[in-house]
Protein backbone atom coordinates (compact mmCIF):
# COMPACT_ATOMS: atom_id res chain seq x y z
CA UNK A 1 0.00 0.00 0.00
CA UNK A 2 1.21 3.37 -0.76
CA UNK A 3 -1.36 6.38 0.40
CA UNK A 4 -0.10 9.56 -0.21
CA UNK A 5 -0.18 13.07 1.32
CA UNK A 6 -2.18 14.15 -1.78
CA UNK A 7 -5.13 11.55 -1.57
CA UNK A 8 -4.72 12.11 2.57
CA UNK A 9 -5.12 15.99 1.89
CA UNK A 10 -8.15 14.92 -0.82
CA UNK A 11 -9.77 12.82 1.88
CA UNK A 12 -9.66 14.94 3.98
CA UNK A 13 -10.66 17.95 2.33
CA UNK A 14 -13.72 16.13 0.97
CA UNK A 15 -14.72 15.62 4.01
CA UNK A 16 -14.82 19.17 5.08
CA UNK A 17 -16.41 20.27 2.13
CA UNK A 18 -18.78 17.75 1.86
CA UNK A 19 -18.41 18.09 -1.96
CA UNK A 20 -16.15 17.65 -4.61
CA UNK A 21 -15.72 21.03 -5.43
CA UNK A 22 -15.76 21.93 -2.36
CA UNK A 23 -12.76 20.39 -1.62
CA UNK A 24 -11.13 21.47 -4.95
CA UNK A 25 -11.56 25.26 -4.16
CA UNK A 26 -10.09 24.39 -0.73
CA UNK A 27 -7.43 22.45 -2.03
CA UNK A 28 -6.66 25.29 -5.14
CA UNK A 29 -6.75 22.02 -7.58
CA UNK A 30 -9.40 20.98 -10.39
CA UNK A 31 -12.36 18.66 -9.92
CA UNK A 32 -10.53 15.98 -11.86
CA UNK A 33 -7.57 16.24 -9.88
CA UNK A 34 -9.15 15.50 -6.17
CA UNK A 35 -11.55 13.12 -7.80
CA UNK A 36 -8.65 11.00 -9.26
CA UNK A 37 -6.73 11.34 -5.91
CA UNK A 38 -9.73 10.07 -4.25
CA UNK A 39 -10.20 6.70 -6.95
CA UNK A 40 -6.59 6.04 -6.22
CA UNK A 41 -7.07 5.67 -2.50
CA UNK A 42 -10.02 3.69 -2.70
CA UNK A 43 -7.76 1.63 -4.95
CA UNK A 44 -4.98 1.87 -2.27
CA UNK A 45 -6.58 1.11 0.66
CA UNK A 46 -9.00 -2.15 -1.42
CA UNK A 47 -12.02 -0.48 0.51
CA UNK A 48 -15.10 1.24 -0.58
CA UNK A 49 -14.92 4.45 0.85
CA UNK A 50 -17.49 6.34 -0.56
CA UNK A 51 -21.40 5.44 -0.25
CA UNK A 52 -22.67 6.62 -3.62
CA UNK A 53 -25.64 5.60 -3.19
CA UNK A 54 -27.94 8.93 -2.30
CA UNK A 55 -28.26 12.66 -3.44
CA UNK A 56 -24.36 13.33 -1.78
CA UNK A 57 -21.90 10.84 -1.88
CA UNK A 58 -20.92 9.95 1.94
CA UNK A 59 -18.09 8.39 4.10
CA UNK A 60 -18.52 4.54 4.45
CA UNK A 61 -17.52 3.70 7.96
CA UNK A 62 -14.20 2.34 6.39
CA UNK A 63 -14.07 5.54 4.67
CA UNK A 64 -14.44 7.25 8.49
CA UNK A 65 -12.00 5.02 9.78
CA UNK A 66 -9.37 5.90 7.31
CA UNK A 67 -10.02 9.34 7.26
CA UNK A 68 -8.80 9.26 11.04
CA UNK A 69 -5.64 7.27 9.73
CA UNK A 70 -5.33 9.80 6.86
CA UNK A 71 -5.55 12.67 9.56
CA UNK A 72 -2.64 11.50 11.99
CA UNK A 73 -0.78 11.35 8.90
CA UNK A 74 -1.23 15.08 8.03
CA UNK A 75 -0.84 15.79 12.02
CA UNK A 76 2.87 14.07 10.99
CA UNK A 77 3.53 16.08 8.10
CA UNK A 78 2.69 19.48 10.23
CA UNK A 79 4.70 18.19 12.96
CA UNK A 80 8.07 17.60 11.45
CA UNK A 81 7.29 20.70 9.07
CA UNK A 82 7.47 22.41 12.36
CA UNK A 83 10.29 20.45 13.50
CA UNK A 84 12.07 21.45 10.81
CA UNK A 85 11.41 24.89 11.08
CA UNK A 86 12.33 25.30 14.49
CA UNK A 87 15.80 23.38 13.60
CA UNK A 88 16.05 25.88 11.11
CA UNK A 89 15.75 28.69 13.71
CA UNK A 90 18.65 27.50 15.41
CA UNK A 91 16.26 26.49 18.65
CA UNK A 92 16.29 23.40 20.24
CA UNK A 93 12.79 21.78 19.52
CA UNK A 94 13.07 20.28 23.54
CA UNK A 95 14.03 20.97 26.33
CA UNK A 96 14.49 18.13 28.55
CA UNK A 97 15.56 19.71 32.43
CA UNK A 98 15.08 17.20 35.20
CA UNK A 99 15.67 18.76 39.04
CA UNK A 100 15.37 18.04 42.99
CA UNK A 101 12.71 18.38 44.76
CA UNK A 102 14.38 20.42 47.17
CA UNK A 103 15.16 23.42 44.91
CA UNK A 104 12.71 26.38 44.64
CA UNK A 105 10.27 26.38 41.44
CA UNK A 106 11.01 30.22 41.50
CA UNK A 107 14.06 30.55 39.22
CA UNK A 108 13.32 28.14 36.46
CA UNK A 109 10.25 30.01 35.82
CA UNK A 110 11.71 32.52 35.28
CA UNK A 111 13.64 30.66 32.47
CA UNK A 112 10.48 29.82 31.24
CA UNK A 113 9.08 33.17 31.01
CA UNK A 114 12.67 34.43 29.67
CA UNK A 115 12.32 31.42 26.90
CA UNK A 116 8.83 32.77 26.28
CA UNK A 117 9.87 37.04 25.83
CA UNK A 118 12.68 35.45 23.58
CA UNK A 119 10.03 34.07 21.38
CA UNK A 120 11.82 30.93 21.69
CA UNK A 121 10.03 27.98 19.62
CA UNK A 122 11.46 25.26 22.15
CA UNK A 123 9.04 23.33 24.32
CA UNK A 124 10.65 23.14 27.65
CA UNK A 125 9.58 19.94 29.49
CA UNK A 126 10.70 19.81 33.55
CA UNK A 127 10.53 16.68 35.59
CA UNK A 128 11.13 17.02 39.30
CA UNK A 129 12.37 13.67 41.27
CA UNK A 130 14.66 13.99 44.72
CA UNK A 131 18.02 12.58 45.41
CA UNK A 132 19.29 9.25 43.08
CA UNK A 133 15.78 9.44 41.54
CA UNK A 134 16.90 12.88 39.78
CA UNK A 135 19.56 11.17 37.34
CA UNK A 136 17.30 8.05 37.15
CA UNK A 137 14.87 10.36 35.88
CA UNK A 138 17.77 12.00 33.52
CA UNK A 139 19.16 9.06 31.86
CA UNK A 140 14.88 7.59 31.24
CA UNK A 141 13.72 10.50 30.49
CA UNK A 142 16.95 11.17 27.43
CA UNK A 143 17.38 14.64 28.86
CA UNK A 144 19.59 17.49 28.38
CA UNK A 145 20.12 18.85 31.92
CA UNK A 146 19.84 17.77 36.00
CA UNK A 147 20.00 19.92 38.70
CA UNK A 148 21.08 17.33 41.69
CA UNK A 149 21.76 17.97 45.22
CA UNK A 150 24.38 15.39 44.96
CA UNK A 151 27.10 14.88 43.59
CA UNK A 152 26.63 13.86 39.71
CA UNK A 153 27.74 10.05 39.43
CA UNK A 154 26.99 10.08 35.14
CA UNK A 155 30.05 10.18 32.79
CA UNK A 156 30.30 12.37 29.98
CA UNK A 157 28.56 15.16 31.45
CA UNK A 158 29.46 19.03 31.89
CA UNK A 159 28.91 19.37 35.20
CA UNK A 160 28.81 23.50 37.40
CA UNK A 161 28.48 24.35 40.48
CA UNK A 162 25.41 26.73 41.60
CA UNK A 163 25.09 28.70 44.81
CA UNK A 164 24.12 26.68 47.98
CA UNK A 165 20.95 25.80 49.64
CA UNK A 166 20.44 25.99 53.32
CA UNK A 167 18.01 23.71 54.84
CA UNK A 168 17.05 23.38 58.83
CA UNK A 169 15.64 21.04 61.01
CA UNK A 170 12.67 22.13 62.34
CA UNK A 171 9.60 20.62 63.93
CA UNK A 172 6.45 22.08 64.71
CA UNK A 173 6.13 24.59 68.48
CA UNK A 174 3.49 21.74 69.41
CA UNK A 175 6.12 19.13 68.92
CA UNK A 176 8.09 18.08 72.30
CA UNK A 177 11.06 18.15 70.33
CA UNK A 178 10.35 21.98 70.31
CA UNK A 179 10.47 22.40 74.15
CA UNK A 180 14.26 21.37 74.35
CA UNK A 181 16.73 24.26 74.06
CA UNK A 182 18.98 21.34 72.71
CA UNK A 183 18.18 18.40 71.26
CA UNK A 184 20.45 14.82 71.57
CA UNK A 185 20.38 11.91 69.22
CA UNK A 186 18.68 10.23 71.80
CA UNK A 187 15.90 12.55 72.06
CA UNK A 188 15.51 12.41 67.82
CA UNK A 189 15.55 8.72 67.79
CA UNK A 190 12.26 8.94 70.87
CA UNK A 191 10.67 10.43 67.48
CA UNK A 192 9.73 10.26 63.80
CA UNK A 193 12.03 11.46 61.41
CA UNK A 194 10.16 12.80 57.93
CA UNK A 195 12.29 12.48 54.75
CA UNK A 196 11.46 12.72 50.90
CA UNK A 197 12.01 9.63 49.31
CA UNK A 198 14.93 8.37 52.68
CA UNK A 199 18.22 10.35 52.64
CA UNK A 200 21.14 9.56 50.77
CA UNK A 201 24.58 8.81 52.59
CA UNK A 202 26.32 11.72 50.28
CA UNK A 203 23.98 14.13 51.55
CA UNK A 204 26.16 13.74 54.95
CA UNK A 205 23.61 14.80 57.18
CA UNK A 206 23.74 14.82 61.34
CA UNK A 207 20.45 13.02 61.28
CA UNK A 208 22.09 10.10 58.91
CA UNK A 209 22.14 7.65 61.68
CA UNK A 210 17.96 8.21 61.98
CA UNK A 211 17.55 7.70 58.45
CA UNK A 212 16.72 3.70 59.04
CA UNK A 213 13.63 3.87 61.70
CA UNK A 214 12.15 6.38 59.31
CA UNK A 215 9.00 4.94 58.19
CA UNK A 216 7.48 8.25 56.36
CA UNK A 217 8.60 8.83 53.40
CA UNK A 218 6.99 11.34 51.48
CA UNK A 219 6.57 12.37 47.72
CA UNK A 220 8.16 15.93 47.83
CA UNK A 221 8.72 18.54 49.98
CA UNK A 222 5.61 20.50 50.27
CA UNK A 223 3.87 17.13 51.33
CA UNK A 224 6.77 16.57 53.76
CA UNK A 225 6.03 20.36 55.40
CA UNK A 226 2.76 19.67 55.70
CA UNK A 227 3.30 16.77 58.02
CA UNK A 228 5.63 18.45 59.91
CA UNK A 229 3.38 21.29 60.38
CA UNK A 230 0.65 18.70 61.14
CA UNK A 231 3.14 17.76 64.06
CA UNK A 232 3.41 13.53 63.11
CA UNK A 233 7.26 14.37 62.98
CA UNK A 234 10.84 16.33 62.43
CA UNK A 235 12.81 16.47 59.51
CA UNK A 236 15.08 19.25 56.86
CA UNK A 237 13.55 21.74 54.70
CA UNK A 238 14.70 23.93 52.48
CA UNK A 239 14.89 27.61 54.06
CA UNK A 240 13.04 28.97 51.17
CA UNK A 241 10.10 26.82 51.83
CA UNK A 242 9.73 27.52 55.55
CA UNK A 243 10.66 31.10 55.76
CA UNK A 244 7.21 32.58 56.73
CA UNK A 245 6.52 29.99 59.46
CA UNK A 246 9.85 30.47 61.15
CA UNK A 247 9.48 34.38 61.27
CA UNK A 248 6.14 33.49 63.05
CA UNK A 249 7.31 30.77 65.37
CA UNK A 250 4.60 27.89 64.01
CA UNK A 251 7.95 25.95 63.05
CA UNK A 252 11.10 25.65 65.08
CA UNK A 253 14.86 25.10 64.17
CA UNK A 254 15.78 22.18 66.04
CA UNK A 255 19.46 22.95 67.74
CA UNK A 256 21.76 20.18 67.71
CA UNK A 257 25.38 19.55 69.08
CA UNK A 258 26.58 18.34 65.61
CA UNK A 259 24.56 21.15 63.69
CA UNK A 260 20.98 21.16 63.38
CA UNK A 261 21.58 23.81 59.17
CA UNK A 262 22.88 21.82 56.42
CA UNK A 263 23.90 23.69 53.46
CA UNK A 264 23.13 21.84 49.81
CA UNK A 265 25.71 22.49 47.05
CA UNK A 266 23.31 21.64 43.86
CA UNK A 267 25.17 20.85 40.68
CA UNK A 268 23.65 21.08 36.98
CA UNK A 269 24.93 19.17 34.55
CA UNK A 270 24.36 18.76 31.04
CA UNK A 271 24.97 16.78 27.52
CA UNK A 272 26.94 18.19 25.18
CA UNK A 273 26.59 21.07 23.41
CA UNK A 274 23.42 23.14 24.61
CA UNK A 275 21.65 24.86 22.48
CA UNK A 276 20.11 28.48 22.92
CA UNK A 277 17.65 27.30 25.20
CA UNK A 278 19.76 25.48 27.02
CA UNK A 279 22.25 28.40 27.18
CA UNK A 280 19.64 30.63 28.42
CA UNK A 281 18.53 28.25 31.33
CA UNK A 282 22.67 27.90 31.99
CA UNK A 283 22.87 31.42 32.57
CA UNK A 284 19.83 32.63 34.50
CA UNK A 285 20.48 29.92 36.70
CA UNK A 286 24.39 30.12 37.53
CA UNK A 287 24.21 34.14 36.89
CA UNK A 288 27.08 33.90 34.35
CA UNK A 289 27.40 33.45 30.32
CA UNK A 290 27.53 29.77 28.96
CA UNK A 291 30.95 28.70 28.05
CA UNK A 292 30.08 26.98 24.77
CA UNK A 293 27.87 30.34 23.19
CA UNK A 294 27.40 30.14 19.24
Amino acid sequence: MNVTLEQARALAAFHAAGTLQGAAKALHRTHTAVLYALKQLETQTGLDLFDRSGYRTRLTPAGDEVLRRCRSLLEAERSLVETCRELKSGWEPVLTVVFDAILPLGPTLEVVQALRDAGAPTRLRLTVDSLGGVEDRFVADDAQVLISVLPVRLEGLTVISLPRLRARLVAHRSHPLSKLRTVSRADLAQHVLLTVRGSDPRLQLSTAQLDEQSHVHLSDFHAKKAAILAGIGFGWLPDWLIEREVKNGELKPLTLPQGSVHAFEPRLAHRGRLGPAGRLFLERLTGRPSANRG
